[in-house]
């Protein structure tokens, strides 16, 4: 990983831990669920791919209630060895547990959804630029998933992560988001 990437991470970091309780961040998340679910690409997705959301992290909890209220399938990533991940079905039975590295997982790893049934993928990170680039939690994981994934890709963010030109060094592994919904 290169250091100066590494260190704008960790100030992104502190300063959304900073912002995690405050009411605007909340007012933002209102607003950018309003903007998700009057897109096209969630009018016409069938299958939701979505992280359970930690604290800093744009919640995703209302997210999954209204694909669900709309009948549509939602799946989540599990990690797996060698810093891969599979999407698994999720529904309110689904048993979840918290990962070695913390976030919260499926149990049951069974339930393999294909990347090609995945309509929409809604992509989390640290901080986002206007052209989608997107800097992640460090792990690779999403880059090496979404790099060969033909679906839609957005990314929900509020003006604590977005950066109208990325501020951190862009890899040849890293992978743009197609679509960023910003206020």
């Amino acid at each position: 990983m290169n250091d100066e990437k590494g260190t704008f991470r960790k100030r992104q970091l502190t300063f959304l831990e900073h912002q995690k309780h405050k009411w605007q961040k909340e007012l933002d998340e209102l607003m950018l669920y309003k903007m998700l679910f009057a897109s096209t690409e969630w009018i016409d997705s069938t299958v939701i791919g979505l992280t359970l959301s930690n604290d800093i992290e744009i919640d995703t909890k209302p997210i999954i209630l209204q694909a669900w209220l709309e009948d549509k399938k939602v799946c989540i990533p599990v990690t797996l060895p060698y810093k891969k991940m599979k999407f698994v079905s999720l529904t309110p039975s689904t048993k979840i547990i918290r990962s070695t590295f913390g976030i919260l997982e499926a149990e049951n790893k069974q339930l393999e959804i294909p990347k090609s049934e995945i309509d929409l993928i809604v992509v989390p990170g640290l901080a986002f630029s206007a052209k989608g680039d997107r800097l992640g939690f460090g792990g690779g994981y999403f880059d090496r998933y979404l790099s060969d994934y033909k679906g839609m890709t957005i990314s929900l963010v509020e003006n604590t992560r977005f950066y109208e030109k990325e501020c951190w060094p862009i890899e040849k592994s890293d992978v743009r988001v197609r679509k960023i919904l910003r206020l």
